[in-house]
């Protein structure tokens, strides 16, 4: 077995500067000998801050190294087909950021491309890795096998109850600013929209929460560049539904989670605190940042913590609002997911967000833009959410 990995960085934005770089620095067994980028200045200023000894931006100069074991992708979405065919072609192991592709057909032939080198492939649909939330989903499942209930909850003794009354429901709220995302983020040549680039997270997570389930249906509407609702039945008839709203503001959280299940609430706030109701005994959760740049303010921790975390870091501050994000982090499971990914490779096992997980999510926000295009339900095929691919 390898002492260590060798790593290549592809993409060297704010995303990789504030994630990619750190956590392959951070973790023991990774190495990082390459940055590339499209631009010479931004690859030579990220290997200089984290000490990465080549800069170029020609990704085969990356790909054809043989010491290279591992490559991440963190390019614009349009460039991912290319790079992971040609890095799988030389056995490199792919670690590539959301969404894996686009359109469908660029997602099965990564699919073939990997499988073909025999390689490994990690998406980084890192929700699925979150501390807060496997807590979250833990609790749900054991109330799931043995539902308790507050002694004082209203029960209805005149009939039995209904089938659907025994099913989950997950809700997604998102609120966020439409100045989030730059142009290149709306091109629907490179980035897609948000529905492509962004609610692939909260789809992929709805098919790990329910898991074997598969989804079955899809219903979505609102604007296939901005503000939408995902509506998904899966096959045991749990649902998911992903509201996505872009006139909210920096000033308060961006994702709450719930899930209701046989009379019990399980929250999640923004990645550090679950709260539960319905449920004796269960205390609220509070979950450490991922980076805190002032830990000695909100230490009571959870969301009123952050709250006052965020307030004092932008007092003061004027114009970009956004000014000194990656210093005060929540853990939305980036970490877990690059960790995961490297002891896969180094073990043998399986990706903890492989090939198909980022197909699916792919096939499902193409079919959400269908739905809001038809303004009608669409059907999940089995043929298409589990292609035979070989």
């Amino acid at each position: 077995m390898k002492d260590k990995l060798i790593v290549a960085q592809i993409g060297c934005g704010a995303f990789a500067e504030g994630q990619d770089l750190p956590n392959f620095q951070k973790h023991p067994r990774t190495q990082v000998k390459w940055c590339c980028d499209l631009s010479i200045g931004r690859a030579g200023a990220m290997a200089e801050k984290f000490r990465v000894p080549h800069a170029t931006t020609d990704y085969f100069d990356v790909i054809n190294d043989p010491e290279v074991d591992l490559i991440k992708v963190s390019t614009s979405h349009e460039i991912h087909l290319p790079i992971i065919t040609a890095a799988a072609a030389k056995g490199k192991h792919i670690f590539c950021e959301k969404p894996m592709a686009m359109e469908e057909e660029d997602a099965f032939k990564i699919i073939s491309a990997v499988r073909r080198g025999g390689v490994k492939l990690c998406v980084d649909l890192n929700r699925r890795m979150a501390p807060s939330l496997n807590a979250l989903r833990a609790r749900w499942l054991a109330h799931h096998r043995n539902p308790m209930h507050q002694p004082w909850r209203y029960k209805e003794l005149d009939r039995a109850p209904l089938p659907e009354e025994g099913q989950t429901q997950f809700l997604v709220r998102v609120q966020d600013e439409s100045l989030s995302y730059r142009m290149v983020h709306l091109d629907p040549l490179r980035g897609g929209g948000p529905i492509i680039g962004e609610s692939v997270h909260w789809l992929d997570l709805a098919c790990w929460l329910f898991a074997p389930q598969r989804p079955v249906e899809i219903q979505a509407w609102g604007s296939t560049r901005l503000s939408h609702g995902i509506f998904v039945t899966f096959s045991g008839g749990d649902t998911a539904t992903i509201v996505f709203q872009c006139g909210g503001t920096f000033d308060y959280p961006k994702e709450l989670f719930e899930i209701t299940h046989n009379g019990a609430l399980f929250r999640n706030q923004i990645f550090v605190e679950n709260e539960y109701y319905g449920i004796p005994g269960l205390a609220r959760q509070t979950f450490p940042l991922q980076h805190d740049c002032l830990p000695t303010i909100g230490t009571e921790g959870g969301l009123s913590g952050l709250l006052k975390k965020h307030q004092a870091r932008v007092e003061g501050q004027k114009g970009n609002s956004k000014q000194g994000h990656d210093s005060l982090t929540v853990d939305k499971g980036h970490e877990g997911m690059l960790n995961g990914f490297v002891e896969a490779i180094l073990n043998d096992s399986p990706s903890p967000c492989d090939e198909l997980a980022g197909f699916r999510a792919t096939y499902l926000a193409r079919l959400a833009i269908k739905s809001i295009e038809s303004r009608q339900v669409l059907p999940v095929l089995i043929e298409r959410i589990e292609p035979s691919i070989v």
